[in-house]
């Protein structure tokens, strides 16, 4: 069996495809944020999946915020389009804090400092979770001074 040597084609697709894959993995916890710091003029940035992780670019650097878990990755480019650098993100739920109930086939989050409170996460049992948002959109109501009828869409007329 004669066996054929790489083209040099074939040598500089490997080596593109082996460093286009290497992106630094970035690990971090939901409802937090890291800093990155890049060399060059970051001026846009490109999330996978933005309900996994979002970014906002302040100067040189780049602000990586958990919004829930799982991964996805980022791309960051500069001003004439051309890519500074490349992370893979992973996004873990919350922090030493954390608690997960499991009742049955239902999970229910907690943070646990002093007392334990409830805090969403995704796969959380869906009723329970409901109610979470509508005790926080009254408390933003009262918070803002909208009212119970003001909060309410108007009727059409």
């Amino acid at each position: 069996m004669k066996l054929s040597r790489p083209t040099p084609g074939a040598i500089v697709l490997a080596l593109l495809m082996s460093s286009a894959s290497a992106a630094e993995e970035i690990v971090i916890k939901t409802d937090q944020t890291q800093m990155l710091s890049v060399t060059g003029n970051p001026s846009a940035v490109v999330i996978g999946n933005p309900s996994i992780a979002d970014a906002t670019v302040h100067g040189s650097k780049v602000f990586i915020h958990g919004r829930g878990f799982g991964t996805t990755n980022l791309t960051i480019l500069d001003l004439d389009g051309n890519q500074i650098s490349s992370f893979d993100i992973v996004v873990q739920v919350g922090g030493d804090n954390n608690v997960a109930v499991f009742k049955a086939a239902n999970r229910y989050s907690f943070v646990c400092v002093t007392l334990c409170e409830n805090q969403m996460q995704v796969g959380d049992q869906f009723e329970w979770t409901d109610n979470i948002i509508k005790l926080n959109q009254k408390k933003m109501d009262l918070a803002t001074g909208k009212t119970s009828a003001s909060s309410q869409s108007a009727p059409a007329e």
